[in-house]
């Protein structure tokens, strides 16, 4: 946020003599040990009567009670002011004259950002704390990242430097508060992050910039190398968990990205875990264009974004993100601005899929080696696919394959996951060209419910129009350990006589078309002459004798 102008100028003789700006030697970290070290003050502020609010100099005397150190009488101001001053959103704001100083601040319990600097600025003074108020340009709730700041206009913004254990230190009350969203309404929400952020993070959304001096406002940055205002207006804001979980961008540090037929956007974290989904908005077009985009785990902490536009144009790329896995609620990370001035002469949609590919958070505790999934992205030169999945325990698992832009038929069994020997063997075959979603669900412990595990993704470059799927399998033909032989194709043929073989240790009998097939070492064999089209033929095993037998495959007679 913002103020609609800022009219007031602050020169040095105006505050009291202050420490000459540096770089801190200390960071938030440093100063901030606990996360429980603000309670007991945090609290005291929350709890100030009115009758300690009629002036600044009682509020600060209050305030200041029982804190053990000047950093606490800072968190105590920051706390209340943050609390219980509102941001005005009316763009009449100046029109109004209406009183930014401490006094008229604490009396309307609103302003925008002057008034809530002042008032910062005025607690500070009452009890001889160094302050100061910084004036500049802001990446506030309209930021256009197209936008390019230039000292001609007036600077839109105020903020504090307060000075603590012989260092400088930022605090912004105003975006503290809370944030204005899109219909310009304000939404109050506290924000811990703006409380003593440290240089490098804040100057991503703040220039100082005061009394048409840029020599003197570049001091007030706390950087030991400082920014010019053009590397200021192009590099990417990100909103603060992205600063808070320390997401780094590596490949393209400015907000707008011009480029030709596909962009790799990477970035680096510093969580265990960390999960990064992306939207596409094209400009001026209500359809959606999610589905060129894709999220990859590259190692090393890495994340890779592809972006792959069907159209020339201008876009908004938006990235997600989610810190936790017990957490399902996905939060903002950053936008960028991307201009794709042409694209591929053939396009491919990537699958609907939310975050990147590969195996889920807790494929390990769902029986699957840790390294599974590592990679993930894979491509069929000749329509099929096969390979094994190496397990930890035996697993209750299923396949499902989806294509990015056409409807399989639910019936079609295109993705066959077998067990044998302690580890998963998938294959898969790709009937039309594309992007395709090959998914392993497992079940869940002691629920008849199955979750996602692993998700790979499987380029196809051409159609294969008589491509068949499998027969229909069932979750006994896991359990049993059953590997097809032949046919493998879903579909045999009417009125031949045809073999059907599978393999399995566990299966102690078994049935083709109610009759008994021939066991041969851990192969199992039987032929049968296939019956009229429409008809169906079903084998069966068990891995008891003289129990239920389980159906284990469905053959179609065409």
């Amino acid at each position: 946020m913002g103020c609609s102008q800022s009219s007031q100028k602050y020169a040095e003789g105006d505050e009291p003599p202050l420490p000459p700006p540096r770089p801190p030697r200390k960071l938030k970290r440093d100063l901030i040990r606990r996360e429980d070290q603000f309670k007991e003050i945090d609290n005291h502020a929350l709890k100030t009567p009115g009758s300690a609010t009629l002036s600044v100099a009682q509020l600060s005397t209050h305030l200041t009670q029982g804190a053990k150190s000047d950093l606490e009488k800072i968190r105590a101001f920051y706390r209340w002011i943050t609390e219980n001053i509102r941001y005005d959103t009316r763009k009449d704001f100046h029109d109004r004259n209406i009183d930014t100083t401490g006094a008229g601040v604490l009396r309307m319990r609103s302003s925008v950002c002057i008034g809530y600097a002042n008032l910062f600025a005025e607690l500070c003074r009452e009890c001889q704390i160094p302050v100061k108020i910084i004036s500049g340009y802001s990446k506030s709730f309209d930021y256009n990242p197209e936008r390019v700041f230039t000292t001609d206009e007036t600077p839109e913004h105020a903020w504090n430097a307060v000075y603590i254990q012989g260092n400088w230190q930022f605090v912004e009350c105003t975006w503290g508060s809370g944030s204005v969203d899109d219909r310009g309404a304000f939404v109050k929400k506290f924000s811990d992050f703006h409380f003593l952020t440290e240089p490098k993070h804040f100057v991503v959304t703040h220039f100082p910039y005061m009394d048409s001096d840029m020599s003197k406002s570049q001091r007030w940055q706390l950087l030991p190398r400082t920014l010019f205002l053009e590397t200021f207006s192009k590099r990417l804001k990100g909103f603060t968990p992205m600063y808070i979980w320390n997401l780094k961008p590596l490949s393209h540090p400015d907000g707008v990205i011009t480029f030709t037929k596909k962009i790799e956007v990477s970035l680096r974290h510093a969580k265990s875990y960390f999960f990064v989904s992306a939207r596409l908005l094209k400009k001026s077009s209500s359809r959606n264009f999610d589905q060129y985009v894709l999220v990859e785990n590259v190692g090393g902490n890495r994340i890779r974004v592809r972006v792959t536009p069907p159209e020339r144009g201008t876009y908004t790329l938006k990235l997600f993100g989610r810190g936790d896995p017990q957490v399902d609620e996905l939060t903002p990370l950053t936008d960028y601005i991307l201009k794709c001035e042409g694209v591929e002469d053939e396009v491919f949609a990537f699958p609907n899929h939310q975050g990147p590919f590969g195996s889920y958070h807790d494929h390990v505790e769902a029986g699957f080696h840790k390294s599974v999934g590592e990679n993930a992205l894979l491509q069929s030169k000749n329509g099929k696919i096969e390979f094994p999945i190496k397990t930890t325990k035996a697993v209750d698992a299923m396949a499902k394959l989806d294509h990015a832009t056409k409807n399989l038929n639910s019936l079609d069994n295109y993705a066959l996951l077998e067990r044998e020997k302690g580890q998963l063997h998938l294959k898969a075959k790709f009937p039309c060209k594309g992007y395709y979603k090959l998914s392993i669900f497992t079940k869940n412990e002691n629920k008849e419910t199955y979750s996602p595990r692993i998700a790979y993704l499987v380029f196809c470059g051409e159609d294969y129009p008589n491509c068949e799927p499998f027969p229909k399998v069932f979750p006994q033909t896991t359990q049993f350990e059953c590997r097809l032989l032949s046919p493998v194709t879903c579909e045999v043929k009417a009125h031949e006589q045809t073999q059907f073989r599978f393999s399995s240790s566990k299966v102690v009998q078994a049935m083709l078309d109610g009759k008994p097939m021939e066991k041969k070492g851990s192969v199992w064999e039987g032929v049968v002459k296939t019956a009229s089209p429409g008809q169906q033929i079903k084998i069966s095993a068990s891995d008891q004798k003289g129990q239920n037998y389980w159906g284990i495959y469905v053959f179609n007679v065409m």
